[in-house]
């Protein structure tokens, strides 16, 4: 709802406004007052009206409690596009009823029964019903005039929260009983983006009883009313009549009926119904098991995976023998791929209830998938041993023989399973398919091989590939799953060796050598991939990629600070013999070159800790030079647009999703001031989640245009924006195509990437006082803004779980003092291994322990056995899949050891929000730089290092001093409040935003 356009349009609906005597216009309502008895509220018929009037395209109007729709004609009077709901279960209207026919007889005289959908149900069922479909429609007005009581009034507020829109109007009828008002404040208090609207309350209730109450609706707003007013507004005698009320357990029967709606409700599949009647019935009865059961199957077909395993889990804690709660917990198992777990459950349903024939079939395809075979033979046979007149056995059984080539026992196993069901089609089809096989295996190995894969089964997807290559060649895409299944093994070798052989079968298949020199950089086999680029070089010369690569390679791992210098006049090198060699007076060389850069950046380059403006100006201006040439109508300077009403400023990024470098923008998006300025976002990725939904949500235009460049930049250029931000520049490359071009009269970048650009299209560099040194402009091409603290709104993580593992879940000793190493392997510079074993000298228990560093193995084990130590003793790797299990794994360390010369910067922040203490160094650069800002934020500067010395020094002290630990985490506990969602830099950001234009136009 546009709210704005609704406070300014209101008035010009009323005669008299502003004074005791307003009333609506005649001329425009005067038809719809004479049907009105004088006890009606005139005053609200124009407020209703102007409401619709002011919603989007996308909201509609929804009213609970049509009587004979005088608000709900009132509402859409004059206005044709609008669509309204209403909603009653009053006994008085049904089909013969009087109330009915009345109500549509006033709307057939107003011509507005095309635009009512009219629902005659109960009002709680109907909103689970909407909120469970998938639409984009958001309710912009919202009117309740029904109910009287205290829980229709507050279900019918609180099952209607998630569907209102970002801003939306809500009003209440029967505010002046003592109910309704506690049901309106009650929920006040759980959504501070409700608030009363007291101004409009009162021009509606002008010479009435004050009994409707208007509330405004704002999805951004965090904060309504103080502790005061709420206890202010407590009703007593309601809160004690509720109070007398819970104590009153039902009856017998009153139980009873409410199992049997909650029966009802499930077997016709209204399951959130069902849900609120099986959680109801638990209040009274908190030991049935049945009901508990019942829960869980439900959550399972609400593929409410987790919650249907907790529920059950519950069950079993309590009853160890209800073989239904294993079978479906087995069945929420499998459909979250935890095939261990899901295999127990089976098993334990089989033991309980030997003749469970479903439990056997599951069992046996869960073993087959495993590659189990013999272990799934035996579970079939006693499946039909138990009921040999279940057809599905002898289906999966002759599968089973299908899948071992065991043609004979397949046919005869089959034919025994049409003798249950002569035309029974699935095994009629596989005994089809059979006789193919054996004439033709091959493509019954590759199709099965591809279920394998598509169902995460790896291995046994390995085991079918490789019959196909025992018989023959296999295709490229053979040769690309077999390298994504050993990928996905932490098989990497097996996988460089299979993309070799592809290479050599295919050596004019360019995605084959892409993904191998890829993968020899990602195991820090820099030469190999420096080798593997010259060789696809030459067997695609015209293929950009791959001179790109052949001349800008630089390591993600490095083993020495010889290297670091190798390799970086290896770069400059290269870079100007690419320069040289490129012809762009070739339009098929712009064209390639285009494509090339598309698919590369020089992304490490930064992590060579020190300044690469040159560099990166050398290579951001001939990439600028290719894009010219490309698209010389996007690279020409534009005319900034006069600022009429607000300035327009546009975010693009590959990353609107949940993502480490681009997390920290939707701050500035969401405290953006909606009075001065409209956002605009631009999502060329194509991974979206609950985060792209918040980018959305605080976007005033969305756009989600993934892999078509020339799409967004026509979009960009329709949108004239005023200025245009790159959250990050060197990490997609797209993006920093896009960058090249000339968008946006004024364009920015920020330290989602945190190194300069290098391009001369770039004007600003975003930054913050509190990360960079005093000399920061010099290493920057862009002007530099610094914006205050740490120059971002950083959301306060909202999914910290409670402590509720231990260190012996995840095979952690408990005695150790766990130093937290969680940054990627390239952060890691070679100069600073040996503060690891220093570290472990002077703190004999001292673990370091690794998410991602098995890379860095061969380094630490030469770096340990330098000081007399076994590396092994002391560094642990964890596989952490799970963001669950790396914040638990957060609180379970005792210090986070960040990196030198390039900072963390979500992970420090998370560690912050787990009280975990850290102990950094701040670098040369601002990267370097981010764990030193945050601290200083909160005012913890006692773990800031200086230099190496001190940082040993420090890290040492946290080790040996546990009390010392928990002072700082005490006072992180205390402070991290002043690190989170900061909106003095989202102020001051605009603040630029306005200066910048303000100069442009002067």
């Amino acid at each position: 709802m546009d709210d704005q356009r609704f406070i300014q349009e209101l008035p010009r609906l009323y005669e008299q406004w502003g004074t005791v005597f307003v009333h609506p216009q005649y001329k425009r309502f005067q038809q719809l007052l004479n049907l009105a008895s004088e006890q009606f509220p005139q005053n609200l018929l124009p407020l209703l009206n102007c409401a619709v009037a002011s919603l989007e395209p996308n909201e509609i109007y929804c009213e609970i409690g049509t009587q004979q729709g005088l608000t709900l004609i009132g509402a859409l009077l004059n206005q044709p596009e609008a669509i309204a709901y209403a909603i009653n279960d009053n006994p008085d209207f049904t089909p013969k009823g009087e109330g009915l026919e009345q109500l549509f007889k006033n709307l057939h005289q107003f011509n507005l029964e095309e635009q009512v959908c009219f629902y005659n149900q109960d009002v709680e069922e109907f909103l689970l019903e909407l909120r469970q479909l998938e639409t984009e429609i958001k309710i912009g007005v919202y009117v309740v005039q029904s109910s009287t009581d205290y829980r229709s009034t507050l279900l019918a507020l609180l099952l209607a929260k998630p569907l209102l829109s970002d801003s939306a109007l809500i009003i209440v009828d029967h505010g002046n009983i003592s109910f309704v008002q506690q049901a309106i404040w009650d929920f006040l208090a759980s959504f501070p983006q409700a608030k009363l609207f007291p101004e409009l309350s009162i021009l509606v209730n002008c010479h009435l009883p004050d009994q409707i109450q208007v509330l405004s609706w704002n999805q951004k707003r965090t904060f309504n009313y103080s502790v005061q007013i709420f206890q202010a507004q407590r009703q007593d005698s309601v809160i004690q009549g509720i109070l007398e009320l819970a104590e009153q357990k039902p009856t017998n029967e009153q139980l009873q009926q409410i199992y049997q709606q909650g029966i009802t409700a499930h077997q016709n599949q209204q399951l959130d119904l069902a849900e609120n009647h099986y959680k109801l019935l638990l209040r009274w009865q908190e030991e049935n098991t049945e009901v508990w059961v019942n829960l869980g199957i439900l959550y399972y077909q609400k593929e409410n995976y987790f919650q249907s395993i907790l529920i059950l889990s519950h069950v079993l804690n309590q009853d160890q023998t209800n073989n239904l709660a294993y079978y479906y917990l087995g069945m929420s198992y499998e459909k979250l791929n935890q095939v261990e777990q899901a295999i127990a459950a089976y098993q334990k349903t089989i033991e309980l209830k030997p003749d469970h024939i479903d439990a056997y079939n599951n069992l046996g395809n869960l073993l087959t998938q495993q590659g189990q075979f013999a272990e799934a033979e035996t579970i079939y046979r006693q499946a039909i041993e138990i009921n040999p007149n279940h057809f599905c056995s002898y289906l999966n059984l002759g599968n089973l023989f299908l899948l071992q080539n065991q043609f004979q026992f397949a046919k005869a196993t089959y034919q025994k399973g049409l003798r249950i069901i002569p035309d029974q089609p699935d095994i009629l089809h596989n005994l089809a398919l059979t006789d193919e096989i054996e004439k033709n295996p091959i493509s019954y190995y590759r199709s099965f091989g591809d279920r394998l894969y598509q169902l995460g089964n790896y291995e046994a997807a390995i085991t079918e590939y490789q019959k196909i290559l025992n018989l023959q060649v296999g295709d490229v895409d053979l040769y690309e799953k077999l390298n994504h299944c050993y990928w996905q093994l932490n098989q990497p070798n097996d996988a460089i060796d299979i993309l070799k052989i592809g290479t050599k079968i295919y050596p004019d298949f360019a995605p084959l050598h892409f993904t191998l020199i890829m993968n020899l950089l990602y195991q820090g086999r820099t030469e190999e991939a420096v080798k593997q680029a010259e060789i696809a070089s030459e067997c695609l010369p015209k293929d950009y990629t791959f001179t790109l690569l052949k001349n800008l390679i630089v390591p993600m791992l490095y083993h020495s600070i010889e290297e670091i210098n190798n390799y970086r006049d290896r770069f400059n090198q290269g870079l100007q013999n690419l320069i040289a060699t490129t012809d762009l007076t070739n339009p098929e060389t712009v064209d390639q070159a285009f494509l090339g850069m598309g698919r590369f950046t020089n992304f490490y380059l930064g992590y060579q800790a020190r300044n690469v403006i040159e560099e990166q100006k050398i290579y951001g201006n001939f990439l600028h030079q290719i894009m010219c040439l490309k698209y010389p109508q996007w690279v020409q300077p534009l005319t900034l647009p006069t600022v009429k009403d607000k300035i327009r400023v546009g975010y693009v990024s590959s990353y609107l999703h949940c993502y480490s470098g681009s997390l920290w923008l939707i701050g500035w998006l969401r405290y953006a001031n909606r009075n001065q300025f409209e956002i605009y976002a631009y999502y060329t990725g194509n991974s979206p989640d609950p985060v792209t939904e918040q980018f959305r949500q605080y976007s005033h235009q969305f756009y989600h245009i993934p892999n078509n460049f020339e799409a967004v930049c026509e979009q960009i250029i329709k949108d004239q924006l005023h200025i245009l931000v790159y959250p990050e520049i060197g990490m997609n490359p797209p993006t920093m195509e896009l960058a090249t071009l000339r968008l946006a009269p004024i364009q920015c970048t920020a330290w989602g990437h945190p190194v300069t650009s290098g391009l001369p299209t770039i004007d600003y560099f975003l930054s913050s006082q509190l990360m960079e040194p005093e000399n920061a402009q010099e290493h920057y091409s862009e002007t530099l803004i610094l914006l205050p603290n740490i120059g971002v709104a950083y959301p306060k993580p909202q999914d910290i779980p409670p402590l509720v593992k231990t260190r012996s879940d995840y095979n952690l000793p408990e005695d150790a003092v766990i130093y937290l190493c969680c940054q990627a392997p390239f952060k890691y510079l070679p100069q600073y291994d040996y503060i690891l074993p220093k570290i472990a000298l002077k703190v004999p228990n001292a673990k370091f322990l690794f998410f991602r560093g098995t890379l860095l193995n061969e380094r630490l084990n030469q770096t340990f056995s330098n000081y007399g130590l076994n590396y092994q003793d002391y560094c642990l790797h964890r596989k952490v899949d799970e963001r669950f299990d790396y914040l638990m794994l957060n609180q379970l360390s005792d210090v986070f050891l960040d990196t030198f010369t390039w900072s963390g910067g979500n992970t420090s922040l998370e560690a912050i929000a787990c009280y975990l203490p850290i102990v950094t160094c701040p670098g040369e650069f601002m990267r370097g730089r981010h764990a030193d800002s945050f601290l200083k934020m909160i005012g913890l500067t006692e773990t800031i290092a200086k230099n190496e010395a001190e940082y040993l020094e420090i890290a040492v002290k946290l080790g040996l001093d546990c009390i010392g630990r928990e002072t700082i985490s005490q006072q992180m506990s205390e402070r991290q409040h002043l690190l989170f969602d900061d909106q003095v830099c989202v102020t001051a950001l605009e603040e630029f935003y306005q200066a910048v234009i303000k100069a442009r136009l002067s």
